[in-house]
């Protein structure tokens, strides 16, 4: 019969199996992941299941070296389902090992179940693989196999704890000088299992009868187990040596927030009395003069905010934070304005104190008021501004569901103030606008509200005045102001005043129409002569409102294709034929038809539009006559009217022989026709431009001659070649014995300065008559033809 020797063992297969046993639980320790970190990634999926190869990997090799340490005989017909079984067996306690280390968190109950379960395997695959070697030398030894099945569960279970506590401390990336140590442990007491096993079935040859020397594995094993339940207090050490730290370095900054914090911050008990103060809570104890650690903060508070403060901490008490405004007056009797935010203080889910952060927001509220004075007060005057005075006719307009007050609205603006303005500068400006004000609110009631809009313009609403007589009154009250000179500085100032008036709920119902139609009878009153009063009037707006939409219309006019050249001629009235054509503009808009030249001309002249219109007028005559030329037509002179804007321009020259170029026109086949009134202003500039019209080979009309107030000696230095008499002499010439004179009188001065004479307006054959027998022989009229279109013009002159 074989026994176990245990001094001949081979001792560098046990060394290369503790080498093994060693490198698993090397993995075990650093290679497991958390559990519950399982759907993080491919990545992690596989580095779990290289740490459960290489550790089972491991594992097996020290349970498959420790049988051949033992140097007995094998029984290689079994060998193959001895490594199967090792396999299995080392495979399924890494996986419960590396399971359980790598868990969050577990109970002692689980703790034991699994240790049980890792023992139970190892055991099992260790007596298999002995039954399935050394099945001829086998005597079982029940208190040894009780001892080592003991002796198994008691290294499990202290090596599933040294694993578990480990891997809690690399989770926080803590590493203990134990671990070393606890490894090394780890794989001895994994190793000495298989041995335990051989010792407890196969027979030991003892040197010594009643030698214990089959005990030493056993004893070995019961200080293994006793180091590897010390290591996890190292790890405990340094764990909660970390967590001391934190705690303090938690509590560092929690003292550094309360301490260093640039707001007062108090600290409250349940009880709401004041029981710890920071450095700034200390300043403003000082401040207020007031000792506030053992006190009710609330009591510092009187009347109304007393109670608002107690209210606030009873709230916060109950678990929720609240933030709160209070006023204090501090002993030099200035009222301060604090802003508290409180915050429970909650142990265990119960509120045990308060802490306040208290913030002087005096500066603040401050700050604020002189921004909503500055938002809703004239910087000037001190006069409501234009968003407040909006505001205000809001209030009384949204009279939801009430009955509507009514009230009444004056806009006044300052006649002539630009004028002081620019003469004097603004800052003496502003001091008129500043004395204007001032005479405003001395004219008016005192339950008038009054605003500056802007500028030299102030709006005052005006309550319960119920007749017209009342509101003309206060109108003409303030009319009469500002027609009385008033001392500036070391000047007198003379100014006047513009009123338009609006009443609600006659003029408008909301506050923007109201301010419109104010506007619009103030500027009413402006043109009827300043200085007065107008009320609105809503037919006349209308006519104006029309006005504004058709001078809109006009500017899209000649996009639009809206814009058609009319043509006049002028005859000779001894023989009927042409001598000329006269080009007039009218607009065939696509609603109101054919609108004559005198309702859009002025309208063009205000808006500029004037300029871009006669141009058109310039380029279409001119290719009309062109193309009467190529059809071999007689052509005569066409006229295009020339208006006082189109000809203050300072390049009106090179845009009319611009545009001459381009079409290759005859100069000798234009004619420009310019008012007497538009050649009398800035005499200089428009002497300039005919002397360049007159060197082109561009002749020149005077058109409404007689209506103007030109000088003789003027009259002669300019460079035309015509003159037109206008038609309000023309009309009257055989009834008026004043017209026909004074129609002789600039026949006979035309003669003499050598200027071709044209008669305008000429309707009847007994004018005709007249006009032939007073030598002035071109006239032109409805006599021989209306304004008509070029196709009428071919066919009845120009065959």
């Amino acid at each position: 019969m074989l026994y176990l020797q245990p001094l001949n063992m081979n001792w560098l297969q046990l060394a290369l199996a503790l080498l093994a046993s060693l490198a698993s639980c090397t993995l075990i320790v650093f290679g497991a992941a958390p559990f519950h970190n399982d759907g993080q990634g491919r990545g992690r999926r596989f580095t779990r299941m290289k740490v459960m190869i290489l550790g089972t990997t491991a594992f097996s090799a020290s349970h498959i070296l420790v049988p051949l340490s033992l140097n007995l005989p094998l029984a290689p017909k079994y060998y193959i389902l001895h490594l199967l079984f090792t396999l299995g067996g080392c495979w399924a306690a890494t996986y419960f090992g590396i399971r359980y280390s790598s868990m969050p968190r577990s109970h002692t109950g689980r703790h034991f179940r699994i240790s049980l379960l890792i023992a139970g395997t190892i055991l099992v695959f260790d007596y298999l693989n002995i039954i399935f070697l050394f099945r001829e030398f086998l005597v079982w030894k029940p208190v040894l196999v009780f001892m080592t099945a003991a002796s198994a569960l008691s290294l499990c279970l202290a090596i599933l704890r040294v694993l578990v506590i480990s891997n809690r401390n690399r989770e926080h990336q803590l590493y203990s000088k134990a671990t070393v140590p606890g490894i090394f442990l780890c794989a001895i007491g994994l190793l000495m299992i298989p041995l335990l096993c051989a010792f407890s079935v196969i027979p030991v040859e003892d040197a010594d009868p009643g030698s214990y020397l089959h005990l030493i594995p056993y004893i070995l094993t019961l200080f293994i187990c006793t180091g590897l339940y010390i290591i996890p207090d190292a790890y405990r050490d340094t764990r909660q040596e970390y967590q001391n730290r934190r705690i303090m370095e938690t509590e560092q900054h929690y003292m550094s927030l309360f301490e260093y914090n640039p707001d007062s911050v108090l600290a409250f008990d349940a009880q709401g009395i004041v029981t710890g103060l920071n450095r700034q809570a200390e300043l403003l104890a000082q401040q207020l003069d007031q000792e506030l650690v053992g006190r009710h903060f609330s009591d510092l508070f009187e009347g109304a905010y007393h109670s608002l403060a107690q209210h606030h901490y009873r709230h916060v008490l109950r678990g929720k934070s609240s933030t709160i405004e209070l006023q204090l007056r501090n002993p030099g009797g200035t009222m301060l304005t604090f802003w508290l935010t409180s915050l429970p203080i909650v142990v265990e889910d119960v509120p045990v104190g308060i802490y306040s952060i208290i913030k002087d927001i005096t500066k603040n509220k401050k700050d604020q008021e002189t921004i909503r004075h500055l938002a809703y007060q004239d910087e000037l005057t001190g006069l409501a501004n234009r968003r407040s005075f909006h505001n205000l006719l809001l209030e009384h307009t949204a009279q939801t569901g009430l009955p509507a007050y009514p009230f009444t609205l004056f806009f006044i603006d300052l006649d002539r103030f630009k004028r002081i303005n620019d003469l004097f500068g603004h800052s003496f400006g502003d001091k008129v606008i500043q004395q204007a004000a001032g005479k405003l609110k001395n004219c008016v009631p005192s339950s008038c509200s009054i605003a500056r809009m802007g500028g030299d313009e102030f709006t005052v609403l005006v309550p319960h005045l119920r007749t017209r007589a009342e509101t003309e009154a206060l109108a003409a009250t303030i009319v009469g102001e500002f027609t009385h000179p008033f001392e500036v500085g070391n000047h007198t100032v003379k100014l006047s005043a513009s009123v338009g008036i609006a009443c609600f709920p006659e003029d408008g119902l909301d506050a923007d129409s109201l301010v419109k139609h104010a506007d619009t009878a103030m500027y009413n009153a402006k043109e009827n002569g300043s200085s007065q009063y107008q009320f609105y009037d809503a037919e006349r707006d209308q006519t104006s409102l029309e006005r504004i939409i058709l001078e809109n219309d006009l500017e899209q006019s000649l996009d639009n294709d809206q814009i058609r050249l009319f043509y006049q001629p002028k005859i000779d009235i001894r023989s009927g034929e042409i001598v000329g054509l006269e080009a007039l503009v009218r607009w065939e808009h696509p609603i109101l038809g054919m609108i004559p030249p005198l309702e859009f001309i002025p309208l063009a002249e205000k808006s500029g539009f004037i300029i871009p219109l006669e141009q058109w007028v310039l380029r279409t005559a001119c290719t009309q006559v062109k193309k009467w030329e190529r059809e071999g037509r007689q052509v005569v002179p066409v006229a295009v009217n020339v208006s006082q804007i189109h000809l203050m321009k300072p390049d009106i020259f090179q845009t009319i022989m611009s545009t001459i170029r381009e079409l290759d026109f005859d100069t000798q086949l234009l004619e420009l026709e310019i008012t007497e009134s538009a050649m009398m202003h800035n005499e200089e500039h428009v002497i300039s431009i005919l002397n360049d019209l007159q060197g082109a080979g561009i002749s020149v009309s005077m058109d409404d001659f007689g209506t103007g107030y030109s000088s003789l000696s003027y009259l002669q230095s300019l460079p035309i070649g015509c003159l037109k008499i206008d038609r309000s002499f023309v009309r009257k010439i055989t009834t008026d014995t004043d017209s026909r004179a004074i129609a002789e009188m600039i026949i006979s001065m035309a003669k003499q300065l050598g200027l071709t004479i044209v008669a305008e307006g000429v309707e009847t054959i007994e004018q005709v008559a007249l006009l032939k027998e007073i030598q002035c022989y071109n006239a032109q009229g409805f006599y021989y033809s209306k304004p008509v279109s070029a196709d009428q013009i071919e066919g009845q002159y120009l065959e």
